[in-house]
């Protein structure tokens, strides 16, 4: 009963804040809330057939493909969204702080290739190590920022580090899946990658605005 509460609440509340992305996307017409209405809509899709799958057969997915096609494509979409948020001289500042990344991607792909396909294990976790590069380097870039854009800039890219930092977390607890209650972890970082991805749009909001007077 807890992983339907688990699953239904997540796509109502991604379902709802890319609803409410797409009205900022009409009303203003930029690009990053295009891309956020993507991003929270490709997610929403892989968690509806996740939940449409457990309401019907009563136990999670045995074939991953359909969600991971979804999840996959909202992953492009927030990497793409970075780019959209970041500048030239961002994107082209070098630091060593940004091998975090691969240091804790690479690891953690070739532990979850024993559990899982190796083809879609690599694309997944490519992707995820290639969006927490950026966010390293966007928050290394911006950590000694004074003015009000660039901290909320630094805090997108906190958010969006923190985000795929619970997602290695739930995929971790998923490989050591103990029971269906909440003395399991896997719920916990479920629910608390919920709540990051209904936090990612106000954040976004405030980045984009305050760009938008500079």
């Amino acid at each position: 009963m807890i992983e339907l509460i688990d699953n239904l609440s997540q796509f109502v509340a991604v379902f709802i804040v890319g609803c409410l992305s797409s009205i900022l996307y009409c009303r203003s017409r930029r690009q990053p809330y295009f891309l956020l209405s993507c991003f929270y809509f490709c997610f929403a899709l892989g968690c509806l057939y996740w939940t449409l799958y457990y309401l019907l057969f009563v136990e999670t997915p045995q074939i991953f493909y359909v969600s991971e096609t979804g999840w996959m494509a909202s992953y492009i979409f927030l990497c793409l969204l970075q780019y959209s948020l970041s500048d030239r001289e961002e994107r082209m500042f070098r630091c060593r702080t940004v091998w975090l990344a691969p240091l804790i991607g690479i690891p953690l792909l070739v532990f979850y290739c024993t559990y899982g396909d190796i083809l879609s294990n690599i694309c997944i976790c490519g992707i995820t190590i290639f969006i927490l590069w950026s966010a390293i380097r966007g928050i290394a870039y911006r950590r000694h920022a004074t003015d009000t854009t660039a901290r909320n800039l630094r805090q997108f890219h906190i958010l969006t580090a923190a985000f795929i930092i619970t997602e290695y977390a739930l995929w971790t607890a998923s490989c050591f899946w103990i029971s269906d209650t909440l003395s399991n972890p896997y719920f916990w970082f479920d629910f608390l990658m919920t709540a990051l991805l209904c936090a990612l749009l106000p954040v976004t909001r405030k980045a984009v605005d305050l760009c938008d007077q500079y």
